[in-house]
């Protein structure tokens, strides 16, 4: 496996399962030192597996619990990355969630603003903490998470999900813009349909004609695995990418063209 990641100090959101986890995992084995954030405690199943995945790189691997919707929960927690692993070379905006469609008018107040806060300011405060380091370096990949469902209508999502997503297209994109002149690359990555645990769930619930129906959308007939979405965030996280920055890549096997 190339090591593009060697001597380069990363954090990652939300990493503790599906496409953070693989992503984490991918990024350790290449060579990196990692900070994870996610909600699991630090003596989670979830972050022992993850530990005991990487194996060999444990030695590179921090995993620290935090709210990333807290501002002084993303504070601290990014302090001590960067003084446990060091400055942050690559920042990953991986954490979120979505739910099944339902009515706008079924939709609380407060759950819009959790999804929101989760999937969207999430990404603010934790850019906002690590940007000053890498601008005084003149480094930095910033990768950020969309979907699919920000990009165009999907019959999965719900409402306040794909807006939120739309939102990290646009945050991406203006971050880009003003953060290019300091040596500071921002892209997005857009999946579509991913086989992680809880997307899974959510189709084995549907009838096998709805399934093969929104199967038979897709070119490649398949869903992606986490894995294969943490290939192209990766990607976008190294050098292979130096010359691409304000990118939403569209990783989501032919679903959507453009």
């Amino acid at each position: 496996m190339e090591r593009r990641f060697e001597g380069k100090s990363g954090i990652i959101t939300g990493g503790a399962k599906g496409i953070g986890r693989a992503t984490a995992i991918r990024f350790v084995a290449e060579g990196g030192r990692l900070a994870v954030i996610d909600k699991e405690s630090e003596d989670s199943e979830f972050a022992e597996s993850l530990r005991a995945e990487v194996a060999d790189g444990a030695n590179r691997l921090l995993y620290l619990s935090a709210d990333v919707t807290d501002e002084d929960a993303v504070a601290q927690a990014v302090s001590r990355a960067e003084a446990e692993i060091g400055p942050a070379d690559v920042l990953v905006n991986d954490v979120g969630f979505g739910a099944n469609p339902r009515p706008l008018e079924d939709i609380p107040r407060a759950e819009w603003d959790s999804f929101m806060a989760v999937n969207v300011t999430s990404a603010f405060l934790v850019t906002r903490a690590v940007l000053p380091g890498m601008r005084a370096r003149g480094y930095g990949r910033i990768v950020n998470l969309s979907s699919n469902a920000g990009r165009s209508a999907s019959a999965i999502s719900n409402v306040h999900y794909s807006t939120s997503k739309a939102a990290i297209m646009g945050f991406t994109r203006k971050l880009a813009f003003e953060e290019g002149p300091n040596g500071i690359a921002v892209n997005a990555v857009a999946p579509g349909i991913v086989y992680t645990d809880r997307v899974r769930v959510r189709y084995e619930a549907l009838e096998a004609e709805e399934r093969e129906r929104r199967m038979a959308e897709v070119a490649l007939r398949r869903p992606a695995q986490p894995e294969e979405i943490a290939a192209a965030i990766l990607f976008l996280a190294s050098d292979d990418a130096s010359y691409m920055t304000g990118v939403v890549m569209d990783v989501n096997g032919g679903r959507l063209m453009a």
